[in-house]
């Protein structure tokens, strides 16, 4: 997945969030899963005629309120996370400019440098605040719901756990072409932004040689292009989610016909049967929330921009500015 190590060994502070946020979601998993088995053996209960009732609500009352804490915690540790990652590399890009001096317009375009500052920046907050906490919990939570459910029904367990693994699978080849579609993506996006700062800047000579319309209509086409490249990426998006939730819900649905045929011929009582019905789709809803690859394909290819914009050169004299950019004065 896209996991960048050397972006995430700048953010020192920000690991120490993302791995609370992580431990506070399992908690909430936890918690969810005594709930469900409350309420399954409570309604599993009613047919017989002897439904425990204060115990299913205190098990309840009591999951609600470590899921409501643990909520408010991952979402506390998620803004941390994102604010730490926002502060630090701002300033490491801006030092960095520091060091190239006056002259970093010759290595780098400003509006690339506002880019990477603003909007690439702002990306990354997903990234550290909600991609890379989502992602490992969407390796914890299966493993976790195997090892509740497989007391139940083994074999219901292994054919969820089995079906799992089949998004990252199926988004790997939606990946391969969304690498060169959001590459250009970027660099669409980046030579717009040079174009309208370049164009905005020379406005007055523009208008002294009565050129500006025919600028103002190269924009457009440009502006055009941008759009439709946009489009693809979009729909290459919606594709990708598509492919995703026929796979999880057809994985949640499988394991619900294999827990009615288990009823159905009594090798799992009526309370595990509602345990894998309600515990199915959590087998894959993590996943597909964490592994959403087309997009973050994007913000990875901003991690890269925002890294080489913002790690100092090894080998290079700090008062001698690259040649060919900001990001190629770095490793």
């Amino acid at each position: 997945m896209m996991i960048n190590k050397r972006l995430i060994s700048m953010m020192g502070d920000s690991k120490r969030y993302i791995a609370w946020n992580v431990v506070l979601q399992f908690l909430a998993l936890l918690a969810n899963i005594v709930m469900i088995f409350a309420v399954s053996r409570f309604l599993a209960g009613l047919p017989d005629g002897t439904p425990d009732l204060p115990g299913a609500l205190l098990c309840i009352l009591g999951a609600l309120i470590v899921r409501f804490f643990c909520t408010r915690g991952a979402a506390s540790a998620s803004y941390n996370a994102s604010c730490t990652v926002k502060k630090t590399l701002r300033a490491a890009i801006y030092e960095k400019l520091l060091r190239l001096g006056g002259s970093y317009t010759q290595t780098v375009p400003t509006a690339e440098v506002l880019q990477l500052a603003g909007e690439g920046v702002e990306q990354l907050e997903t990234y550290f605040g909600a991609y890379l906490p989502q992602f490992f919990y969407a390796m914890i939570a299966p493993v976790t719901l195997f090892f509740a459910l497989a007391p139940v029904s083994l074999r219901a367990a292994v054919i969820l756990m089995i079906c799992v693994p089949l998004i990252p699978v199926s988004i790997v080849a939606v990946q391969k072409f969304a690498k060169k579609l959001l590459g250009r993506y970027w660099g669409q996006y980046a030579a717009l932004g040079d174009s309208f700062l370049e164009n905005l800047q020379g406005l007055t000579t523009l208008k002294i040689y009565q050129a500006d319309e025919a600028r103002h209509a190269a924009m457009n086409r440009e502006a055009e292009h941008f759009r439709k490249v946009t489009m693809k990426v979009l729909t290459m998006q919606l594709n990708s989610i598509i492919v995703m939730d026929v796979i999880a819900y057809g994985g949640a649905a499988l394991g619900i016909i294999v827990a009615a045929k288990e009823f159905a011929a009594g090798r799992v009582a009526l309370s595990g049967a509602l345990c894998i019905i309600l515990l199915s789709a959590d087998f894959f809803l993590p996943m597909r929330a964490g592994v959403v690859l087309p997009r973050c394909d994007e913000r990875h290819g901003r991690q890269r921009q925002n890294f080489q914009a913002a790690r100092p050169a090894r080998g290079r004299r700090r008062d001698r500015p690259a040649r060919r950019g900001l990001r190629h004065c770095l490793p």
